[in-house]
């Protein structure tokens, strides 16, 4: 079974996850330049627990929307001067960075190339904000980008809250095209006794590859005292997913 690169921490923070959900999380549309992007990041204060790291707190994810690959991003959000600073990362290296004033409506600032320097506009709208640490919170179709791809499709989670719940739940996974953005299939959970999408503390890491050759993946679900998963598999003959229905349990009953 494949292990997403935080999976260690599904443990360490499951200890806190008693009385409310992890995620603190905003999305946006905009621009680098004149390329279009979509940007999701998540708040996550005392997330990374590296020295050098010590003032990390944003983790998050951006993808191209012509090319539709995702990357991933970590750094930092200063709340005392209100500016995030994200580095992008591409084969474990920090390749660019994103430098902005952090704004829940619309953002503004640069990103730069890490190897020529050269700086280009950032320009960021707002398109919706996920927040289940509050019991009071309620909220439906909250689209989240997933930080792991097939070669031909990326994921978006689509999330909902129900109020005085303390987690949110991922009802779908969108299947696109990254050729074109187009939906292949959508993939329903709402048959599914167990909630689905919460367990990683990244909410971007709900969906793990396992085959990219033969197109299995797997949603992780709250099942069992430590989480589990539910598998997809891509079926030649229907041309479509497949959904398992009954969850693996990952680890102690």
């Amino acid at each position: 079974m494949k292990k997403s690169l935080f999976a260690i921490l599904t443990f360490v923070f499951a200890v806190t996850k008693t009385y409310a959900g992890w995620y603190e999380c905003f999305s946006y549309k905009g621009k680098i330049d004149k390329y279009s992007i979509s940007l999701s990041f998540q708040i996550k204060d005392g997330y990374f627990g590296e020295k050098n790291k010590k003032d990390f707190n944003v983790i998050g994810v951006y993808k191209y929307d012509s090319h539709n690959n995702p990357i991933r991003l970590e750094g930092k959000f200063d709340h005392k001067k209100n500016k995030i600073l994200l580095y992008e990362i591409n084969n474990d290296k920090y390749t660019a960075t994103f430098e902005f004033n952090f704004s829940k409506e619309k953002c503004t600032g640069h990103w730069t190339n890490l190897l020529t320097n050269k700086r280009l506009s950032l320009e960021l709208t707002n398109t919706s904000i996920l927040i289940d640490q509050i019991e009071e919170n309620e909220f439906n179709n909250i689209d989240i980008l997933q930080a792991n791809s097939l070669d031909a499709f990326y994921f978006i989670g689509v999330y909902s809250k129900k109020k005085n719940h303390d987690t949110a739940q991922m009802d779908r996974l969108k299947i696109i095209n990254k050729k074109d953005n187009t939906v292949f299939q959508i993939i329903d959970f709402s048959k599914i006794e167990t909630l689905t999408g919460n367990i990683r503390t990244i909410i971007f890491d709900n969906v793990e590859i396992i085959d990219n050759k033969k197109k299995e993946l797997i949603v992780w679900n709250d099942v069992g005292r430590m989480g589990g998963y539910l598998t997809i598999q891509f079926d030649s003959k229907t041309n479509k997913f497949k959904l398992d229905p009954k969850p693996t349990i990952d680890g102690p009953n």
